[in-house]
């Protein structure tokens, strides 16, 4: 990890841009994006398998061997930390039969020794160990190593992995320029991990993703985090894969919220409803904390959200096209009180449940096939338009790349190990899969 350089306070929200007003809006990609079995396997290939995915922060790593595992879409990996002191990648798979090598969530061991035969390697991926296999001719133990994961560790500790095993494969500081000068405004090394938690919600990734990129909904749908930032000053700024958002924070002391009111009737949106009489509730210190936040969000399915109180992030993962786990890290300011921490926890939580409920009611109105498409404003949802342009963008070229190979491509495939045989073989594979059950029938897929 680099040497940290000066930290600042957060920015303020920049300035109106006059521009911004006169764009014309945009719809939203078709429903079916959403509920596709056959979208999600694309995007896993024109999106997943080429970008940076946030895991972890590195000071979760105290010694070497320490390691925790994942899994996304699938791609079982662990983030080790090596006897040198640095942080490595490694698709979870024994070189031998396919069999995990670690199989816990996490661990600490500089040792790691598949329990199927007993292949064991280091921790920097090298085999160790392989039984009985010491005399035979042409094996070597170095080319049967784990399979290494690309890995970059930022600045400020944050680690990202991208299975991308191409040879266009995007530098993490090409995918995510300038996200680490960004985040050179808030001291990562005056906070320590508090708790992890998750959430499984019925709908799409990108359901999660379109709440998470604007704050429109904010005033009716989250009356907590109304009260602690100015939702007037609420701006999302894309930034290249990646948006900055912005507010201003709530000075004084923010009015206690009674939660147990009906949105639909206490509502001020718009000046519908009944208005909330806050003026004479009780008082309490800001859950937000004493400065203007950092919040990022990491195209296609992470966040880093940083207050003064604590940070946390966000892995969101897709399990199915109407599926998602929702995966929460938080890390709270040193020296913080019980009490102190209890309320920042409380006050996520809160938001991050009310968004979850959102997901899961338009998600059975996205499922029933009478919503099509929705009509965005080009400035309160800036960023919904951002990134799923983004997706467009990358699913649109990779379609292109398929197309003229005439066949599926998988960039987080590992090819470079097959010999003559397997090619043969594999080849024969993909003749079968693209016959149908009858002779000289199609299998019905991509029309390639």
């Amino acid at each position: 990890m680099a040497t940290a350089v000066e930290k600042v306070t957060p920015v303020a929200p920049p300035p109106d841009n006059e521009a911004d007003k006169l764009l014309p809006g945009r719809h939203t990609l078709p429903a079916s994006w959403w509920t596709s079995e056959k979208v999600l396997d694309f995007e896993k290939r024109a999106i997943f398998a080429k970008a940076w995915l946030y895991c972890i922060h590195s000071s979760r790593f105290t010694k070497a061997g320490d390691y925790f595992s994942f899994n996304f879409l699938g791609w079982n990996f662990f983030v080790i930390k090596t006897k040198e002191g640095s942080i490595k990648a490694f698709h979870n798979i024994c070189r031998h039969r396919a069999y995990p090598v670690v199989r816990k969530q996490q661990g600490s061991s500089t040792i790691l020794g598949c329990k199927y035969h007993g292949w064991s390697y280091d921790t920097d991926g090298l085999l160790k160990k392989a039984p009985h296999f010491d005399k035979i001719e042409g094996f070597e133990p170095k080319d049967n190593s784990l399979y290494e994961i690309k890995t970059h560790i930022s600045r400020q500790g944050l680690v990202f992995i991208n299975f991308d095993n191409t040879e266009n494969a995007t530098p993490f500081e090409e995918f995510f320029a300038g996200l680490e000068t960004e985040m050179d405004e808030y001291d990562f090394t005056d906070y320590e991990y508090h708790m992890s938690y998750e959430l499984d919600g019925q709908f799409n990734w990108k359901t999660l993703m379109d709440g998470y990129q604007e704050c429109y909904h904010c005033p009716t749908a989250h009356p907590g985090l109304n009260q602690a930032f100015k939702m007037e000053t609420y701006k999302v700024v894309p930034k290249g894969n990646y948006c900055r958002h912005y507010a201003k924070i709530v000075q004084e002391e923010v009015p206690i919220i009674d939660d147990n009111g009906d949105a639909d009737q206490e509502s001020s949106w718009f000046g519908f409803g009944k208005k909330r009489d806050i003026s004479k509730a009780e008082k309490k210190e800001n859950p937000g904390g004493s400065f203007n936040g950092l919040w990022c969000y990491l195209f296609p399915t992470n966040g880093v959200n940083c207050y003064s109180p604590a940070w946390y992030s966000i892995r969101v993962l897709p399990i199915t096209a109407k599926r998602t786990i929702l995966q929460y890290d938080i890390y709270t300011k040193k020296g913080a009180t019980e009490a102190q921490k209890k309320e920042f926890v409380d006050f996520l939580q809160q938001v991050e449940i009310e968004d979850y409920n959102l997901c899961e009611a338009t998600q059975k109105n996205l499922n029933n096939g009478v919503y099509n498409t929705g009509y965005l404003h080009p400035t309160k949802e800036k960023g919904v338009l951002h990134y799923q342009g983004l997706v467009s963008k990358m699913v649109k070229n990779h379609y292109e790349l398929e197309k003229a190979a005439g066949q599926a491509i998988n960039p987080a495939a590992l090819t470079g190990s097959r010999n003559e045989e397997a090619e043969e073989l594999e080849k024969i594979c993909s003749g079968i899969e693209c016959m149908g059950s009858n002779p000289g029938e199609q299998h019905e897929g991509l029309e390639w």
